[in-house]
């Protein structure tokens, strides 16, 4: 990267047309791009960094903010999810603050593209332009179309700018009913990627809930691996209480007997193994669904009470069982041997916290399945890891289960992102 004459980092290619030049508040004075930089390139590779500083004073003095420019739009979100209201630099009072420069009126097209229903089935792509051509230029239209090729009575309709969107809405939405429409026009901006996660997890909530409730008698929950009573007090505890009080639960309950009570592994058997995973799995995507649908930060310190009592089981599954995860395993899948799984069973982990070795990530995917590796990248130069990695299950279930339950699972500051590593054979795109 050049060092221009202003202190500025610039790398000479260029960013991606759809990137967003992000502000960003409340940084260190002391700080220094390069400060700056190692804070914002575990979310994607960093374009520009510029610190608004002083002219006035000399030297020029650094403002505490900064705009920063990512080659992707994506990172810049990421960066922004992560960051905002919730990191805290060294030094600060207030957590910092990430928003697109003013500059940036963004356009993106998820802005700006509406979803039309209750159309006609006899109109095409030139009537429906032709019905909505008033509002504004029209980028796309598509209707959607069965397999056998007739139009589903529904559109999608992206328009040069938001205005004209909203001006369409307000005219058009149940402003009629078309022929053969057993209800009147839909006109609404289109489902965003976030609005679709959302709904996934709170579909996937519900479903747990649903589960919990069909249990008519504690013996005959089925869906939760057989840890009942233990689970739902955990989750119900932990969600009003601290994370100390679920383990307390759990030692009430006598697991502690079950697991520590001097039997080897052996002779445990492996039932009480997996009602405990069980348990901790059901947990660990409860936790990611209420973690989504309380992103805006109410259920801030419950949602940090089950990311506590998540992890605090974990360790405890792996400390009470020493004998059936036996020095051998840990070493044999965190070792250098760099063994994959079948097709669909390796995962790559992003974002984990810089202090994670392999063996900390094993024990973190453990209870999902039988791991056969688990490896932090570490940098050559710095001999530090570069906190991303990847695990390896010996089957594509666990792995499912894993992304699941660990992708967006907070860690301190950090959100984890797990995903299927794709094969050498698979050129789809992401």
């Amino acid at each position: 990267s050049v060092h221009a004459m202003n202190g500025s980092m610039e790398n000479l290619d260029t960013p991606d047309h759809d990137s967003i030049k992000m502000f960003v508040g409340q940084i260190p004075r002391s700080w220094t791009e390069t400060e700056l930089k190692e804070l914002f390139e575990p979310y994607g590779a960093v374009h520009q960094i510029n610190i608004l500083r002083d002219r006035t004073a000399t030297p020029p003095q650094s403002k505490g903010c900064c705009f920063v420019t990512f080659y992707t739009r994506k990172a810049a979100l990421e960066a922004q999810n992560a960051l905002h209201n919730i990191k805290t630099l060294t030094g600060m009072h207030h957590p910092i603050q990430m928003k697109p420069a003013d500059s940036e009126k963004t356009n993106a097209v998820e802005d700006r593209k509406l979803f039309i229903g209750m159309v006609t089935k006899k109109y095409g792509e030139n009537e429906v332009r032709m019905m909505f051509s008033a509002f504004g230029q029209i980028e796309e239209c598509r209707i959607l179309r069965g397999p056998d090729g007739l139009s589903r009575g529904c559109a999608f309709i992206t328009f040069s700018t938001r205005a004209q969107a909203a001006n369409a809405i307000k005219t058009m939405h149940h402003s009629q009913t078309m022929e053969g429409c057993s209800s009147p026009m839909v006109c609404k901006f289109a489902d965003t990627q976030r609005d679709k996660e959302q709904r996934r997890l709170q579909q996937q909530m519900a479903q747990q809930m649903q589960q919990l409730n069909s249990a008519s008698t504690w013996g005959n929950l089925a869906g939760l691996g057989g840890l009942t009573p233990q689970y739902l007090a955990v989750t119900g505890q932990t969600a009003g209480s601290s994370a100390g009080a679920a383990m307390n639960t759990l030692a009430s309950l006598g697991l502690t007997q079950g697991l520590g009570g001097g039997l080897t592994g052996a002779s445990m058997g492996l039932n009480n193994l997996n009602a405990l995973t069980g348990g901790v799995s059901g947990m660990a995507a409860m936790n990611g669904g209420l973690g989504a649908s309380m992103a805006n930060g109410s259920g801030a310190s419950s949602m940090d009470a089950l990311t506590q009592a998540y992890s605090g089981m974990q360790q405890y599954t792996a400390s009470a069982l020493p004998s059936l995860y036996s020095q051998s395993l840990l070493q044999g899948a965190a070792g250098g041997s760099q063994k994959e799984g079948p097709e669909g069973a390796n995962l790559f982990i992003y974002h984990l916290p810089q202090e994670f070795g392999d063996q900390d990530v094993l024990q973190m995917f453990m209870p999902f399945g039988s791991v056969v590796s688990a490896k932090v990248f570490i940098d050559k130069q710095t001999n530090l890891s570069k906190c991303f990695g990847f695990v390896s299950y010996d089957n594509p279930v666990s792995a499912q289960a894993a992304i699941q339950a660990m992708n967006g699972f907070q860690i301190g500051m950090k959100r984890l992102k797990v995903q299927l590593k794709r094969s050498k054979n698979d050129s789809k795109p992401y």
